[in-house]
């Protein structure tokens, strides 16, 4: 079936018409773009989501080293804009008997990830900052600034006088997410946080302490025993973390924290502090409720949670920020979210497309398992029904039709041109195996080659003779 869509909606069959404007096409896979023009369209579609990667930092980011101009605080509170963390800094700053230091001796500390909900901005903004530069208490602010830890880390403000936050910085979660076509991950580690707030948060740490005792304040609640636990086991003999919501008063859980903000502040709801794409707030139907009424109410910040899982779909039928759905499908199912999905559109048309060469190879594991490694390729750049249009050159060149979806998932909708399929019977026989398709996108992730790739390939691609 060949197809060619430049909105979400139902795949509408290609005219043809975008042909003339396209170089002719001599082979299926070696006709490509270079990669300079490639590389310019994807940096262009990220910008036009809003991800700007500024060439030198922000004009009020600082070097690490400038965290060591005033003594070290003896009170490190690990401030992550949401309820919990909230409560406590509210109370220290209001309830002096809540405390045992003076609020001198205290630093409070921000790994921004980047994409947080504007009404988390907002209530911190509104509230809580304005009580932080009345009681002088150090606040910093501070961001990865690159995709490497070589690439350091910026302090995007740090100042007794707070007045706004500063949530995006030089390289943001999004941005790895987009490079490489991927949603975050509710399995395994959770790398988004260890990635873009323990690591600079550790970074920016050890410098601001200077070598020097500290206690490690953590916006753990009364329910969230496990994860106490789990960060009391990296004490040392400087670091000693502390949990005050789980000591105060017996203990306070999250709707006793939000009743304190709420009476303090006259606040209906302190909002949960997440990236608009994090899939642990989609993991419930009640976060799948929440996540809904927040869109319906930001309509805007649901734009880049939808075009990341529409690309990332795409290139991996499995990448859904739901487990087995669909964001998207839950949007098109509720009620009152027609902005968004308008704006989602809107945005789609406006991007520039890409055709993708993806292949993926699968290698057995001792246990049972695989390895996963990935090859992608840009291959031609331009509108989406130009993209749509070549996708069908190539498959014509190929010798392959273009298929609309994968049978695994009711809710995909991606044109795919397939060149190789995966064999799980050699999978099973203990062989690795791969596949090979060519698809269309939004133009916002980069050529990349896993360094376990090639010789993954290599050993997929050989032929095994038997007697």
């Amino acid at each position: 079936m060949s197809t060619s869509t430049i909105s979400p909606g139902p795949p509408v069959q290609s005219t043809g018409s975008p042909d003339a404007l396209l170089p002719p096409l001599r082979d299926p896979l070696g006709d490509r773009v270079p990669e300079p023009v490639a590389r310019r369209a994807v940096h262009q579609a990220q910008a036009a989501l809003g991800l700007l990667r500024p060439a030198t930092p922000p004009p009020t980011a600082k070097p690490l080293a400038s965290v060591r101009g005033e003594p070290p605080p003896r009170v490190v509170l690990g401030f992550g804009l949401g309820c919990d963390s909230s409560a406590i800094l509210a109370r220290w700053l209001t309830d002096p008997a809540s405390r045992d230091f003076e609020l001198h001796e205290l630093a409070v500390i921000t790994g921004m990830t980047g994409q947080e909900w504007p009404a988390t901005r907002r209530l911190v903004e509104q509230h809580l900052l304005p009580l932080m530069a009345a009681n002088g208490v150090r606040y910093l602010q501070v961001a990865r600034r690159g995709p490497r830890q070589a690439d350091g880390v910026d302090i995007l403000s740090d100042t007794r006088s707070p007045d706004r936050l500063h949530l995006v910085g030089a390289w943001t979660l999004a941005h790895e997410l987009f490079d490489g076509a991927l949603v975050p991950q509710t399995t395994g580690d959770r790398l988004c946080s260890q990635h873009f707030k323990a690591w600079p948060l550790d970074t920016v740490i050890g410098e601001l302490t200077q070598g020097r005792p500290y206690r490690h304040v953590m916006g753990y609640e009364l329910g969230e025993a496990r994860r106490a636990e789990r960060d009391a086991r990296y004490n040392t003999a400087l670091r000693t973390g502390e949990y005050p919501l789980r000591e105060w008063d017996g203990g306070w859980d999250r709707a006793r924290a939000q009743a304190f903000l709420r009476a303090t502040f006259g606040v209906e709801s302190w909002v949960k502090s997440a990236c608009t794409y994090c899939p642990f707030a989609l993991a419930t139907k009640a976060g799948q409720a929440e996540t809904v009424a927040r869109f319906v109410d930001e309509p805007d910040a649901g734009v880049l949670a939808l075009v990341m899982e529409w690309v990332a779909t795409a290139l991996n039928a499995t990448q859904g920020l739901i487990k087995g759905q669909r964001l998207l499908s839950l949007l098109r199912a509720s009620a009152g979210t027609a902005a968004v999905l308008t704006a989602f559109e809107r945005q789609l048309a406006a991007l520039p497309w890409a055709v993708y060469d993806v292949r993926r190879t699968l290698s057995p594991r001792t246990d049972g398992k695989a390895n996963h490694a990935r090859s992608v390729r840009v291959l031609d750049i331009g509108p989406a029904e130009q993209m749509h249009t070549r996708l069908d050159q190539r498959a014509r060149c190929a010798g392959v039709p273009v298929t609309v979806g994968d049978p695994a998932f009711a809710d995909d909708a991606h044109p795919r041109a397939w060149l190789r399929r995966r064999e799980p019977h050699r999978l099973a026989q203990g062989a690795p195996t791969a596949e090979q398709f060519l698809t269309v996108a939004p133009a916002t992730a980069l050529s990349k080659t896993g360094p376990a790739f090639p010789a993954a390939w290599t050993a997929a691609s050989q032929l095994h003779l038997t007697a």
